[in-house]
């Protein structure tokens, strides 16, 4: 699922998504509920190109050894690991500066492989795509996705062609990033392939999601047969992400909303059920 992210707040696409679909017309809320079990029970993939929300362009800044992205801290880039301020996600990073057009970076949290990321700008420069692998999943087994975004303005003179603002153009992800839902009554399951996910019951207690480094918790709930809600609880007890599910009148479509992050950024897009 776009955790508006894969916390590369990418959630590092999209974690997110929203209460906001509580305030939506309820189509198909008469539906049977035991149909609409079934209907939710399955493979589902994003629609990456119906992704919208509150999307900040990207702020990079790389020269004299350093990099830099958005708000961040600037770290050296000497291709050495570096301690940096823990968001529960990444606490150490190495930045490689390969040539002109590419550098690369690697994540990790409490010593253990996180994330790589290669930014590549294209040859005229005004194209850069983020290949992006992610190992956080339980089964430890790379998740590939890519971002590609465009530059506005002109490049920054005498920096790398990576420094300067970048707005998103669009986003791919490989099937392993694919959510294979379960309900079943008040029992509730959210996993993908390798493992990321949770069991929950519908209006229990919070659940652990496994494949989240930070801890975060997740909480289930159904205000209507159609609609089904998660609310993700940091370790501190605070709302960090709600996404909620819609299901369509087709059956075969969900629209996810949602907010998530300190800042509350919103998100939506469809998710399509996958096979029969």
């Amino acid at each position: 699922m776009i955790r508006a992210g894969q916390r590369y707040r990418n959630r590092k696409v999209a974690r997110g998504a929203s209460v906001i679909a509580l305030a939506i017309l309820a189509i198909g809320a008469g539906a049977p509920e035991t149909s609409l079990d079934a209907a939710f029970t399955g493979r589902w993939r994003i629609d990456t190109m119906s992704i919208t929300g509150d999307v900040k362009p990207s702020v990079f800044r790389v020269g004299t050894g350093v990099f830099k992205r958005d708000d961040n801290a600037p770290v050296k880039a000497d291709r050495q690991p570096h301690p940096i301020p823990s968001d529960g996600y990444v606490d150490e990073q190495s930045i490689t500066i390969e040539n002109d057009h590419v550098v690369k970076e690697i994540d990790k949290i409490r010593g253990k492989l996180a994330y790589t990321v290669a930014y590549v700008v294209s040859p005229d420069g005004n194209t850069l795509t983020w290949h992006v692998a992610s190992y956080t999943n339980p089964s430890g087994q790379a998740v590939t996705g890519e971002t590609v975004q465009r530059r506005v303005g002109a490049p920054v003179k005498d920096a790398h062609l990576l420094s300067g603002t970048w707005v998103r153009v669009s986003i791919t992800s490989d099937s392993k990033n694919d959510t294979i839902l379960k309900l079943d009554g008040k029992r509730f399951s959210s996993r993908t392939d390798t493992g990321s996910g949770f069991d929950a019951i519908i209006g229990g207690p919070p659940v652990k999601f496994d494949g989240d480094n930070s801890g975060v918790r997740a909480q289930i709930t159904r205000p209507r047969p159609d609609l089904i809600v998660e609310t993700d609880l940091s370790v501190r007890g605070t709302v960090d992400d709600v996404f909620s599910m819609q299901m369509m009148p087709d059956k075969r479509t969900i629209h996810a909303t949602g907010v998530y992050g300190p800042e509350k950024r919103s998100t939506s897009f469809y998710m399509h059920k996958q096979g029969g």
